[in-house]
């Protein structure tokens, strides 16, 4: 997957494309923006003789993403940005914006590392299966930084191993809820806690983290593959075919996706495995579909009839180039297959 891909979009791009604020430009040693910024306006409070003008100061921590852009967050009380980032325009950022380069030095930067060194060493705690004290230091975490995406994404990933049904869900609610949880900045973690959720049996919240994540982009033949594996978990094949097809369009190599089709296949074809595996029958146009992008694969059909490229559905021979029960008795149905898992 491409770099490009894996990038979610978090809104409009700036209509300028200057990729430098003059004159600030010295604040981080790479050349990109990272400062402490404060706006202020002017509220007016009470009427006649016992009017008065209060001046309201908001403090935002600001800086330059990869593409150019710049996006602000604003300082909560204990001096750490908090809450979803704000897409800023480069004439707004110069003209409403004063920097406050001694407070982000002094104050904010400090206040930053520290947080991240008890992120640091909670997920070194859950690494090293230290489940307990990481969720003291990602409680911490969340004390200082009350959405903090690191932390959410630990305890989602602690309850998800403990087995904690409803203490998961309950994290799971509070994720889809920020936008930052699925920016990109955290694609290990996002991805590890995706798997987590259908690991943990927990498919109809695995199929809305996915979906949730599909709000914010949707060019990532992983996250269709991945929602697709989960409806197949569930046993949902309509869904399941659905989101394996998008996957396919977006990249026909993808192996785990190819593997996908022929599993629907192969149980649609044997009856005894699908009791085996407690799934329900597989519709006979979702097999007939899978059946004909596998044959689009191996030269079987030509590609002006490509179901990919037109969407229909229609019946083909039964020829199986390696078919899903061939599949599960060569990996057995535990084989891990997710596209996130290699990342």
């Amino acid at each position: 997957m491409t770099e490009e891909r894996r990038k979610l979009d978090l809104g409009d791009e700036p209509e300028e494309t200057t990729p430098q604020v003059s004159g600030y430009d010295f604040l981080c040693g790479s050349g990109e923006l990272r400062c402490a910024f404060s706006t202020s306006r002017t509220i007016k409070m009470g009427m006649g003789a016992n009017a008065r003008k209060h001046e309201s100061v908001i403090y935002w921590y600001v800086e330059q993403t990869e593409n150019g852009e710049y996006e602000g967050r604003k300082l909560n009380k204990r001096n750490v940005p908090e809450g979803d980032a704000e897409t800023l325009l480069l004439h707004t950022l110069v003209n409403d914006f004063t920097p406050q380069l001694t407070y982000y030095e002094e104050v904010v930067l400090p206040a930053m590392e520290a947080l991240e060194d008890i992120l640091d060493k909670a997920d070194e705690h859950r690494e090293d299966g230290r489940h307990y004290s990481a969720e003291m230091e990602y409680d911490r975490a969340l004390a200082i930084e009350e959405r903090n995406v690191r932390a959410l994404f630990g305890l989602g990933l602690i309850f998800a191993a403990r087995n904690e049904h409803q203490r998961t869900r309950e994290l799971l609610a509070q994720l889809v809820k920020v936008k930052a949880a699925f920016d990109g900045k955290n694609q290990h973690l996002f991805n590890e806690f995706g798997i987590a959720l259908r690991k943990s049996r927990l498919f109809v919240e695995a199929v809305v983290y996915y979906r949730r994540a599909l709000d914010f982009v949707t060019t990532d033949e992983n996250l269709y593959y991945n929602l697709a594996r989960a409806h197949y978990e569930e046993g949902n094949w309509s869904d399941c075919l659905d989101a394996l097809i998008m996957s396919h369009r977006l990249n026909p190599r993808l192996e785990v996706a190819h593997d996908l089709f022929e599993v629907i296949v192969g149980l649609a074809e044997d009856e005894e495995r699908l009791n085996q595996y407690g799934k329900p029958p597989v519709p006979p146009n979702v097999a007939a579909r899978a059946r004909q992008i596998l044959a689009v694969e191996t030269g079987r059909l030509p590609l002006d009839e490509n179901p990919i490229l037109h969407g229909g559905v229609s019946d083909v021979a039964q020829g199986r180039a390696r078919s899903g029960a061939q599949l599960m008795d060569e990996f057995g149905f535990e084989m891990d297959i997710d596209g996130f898992d290699d990342d």
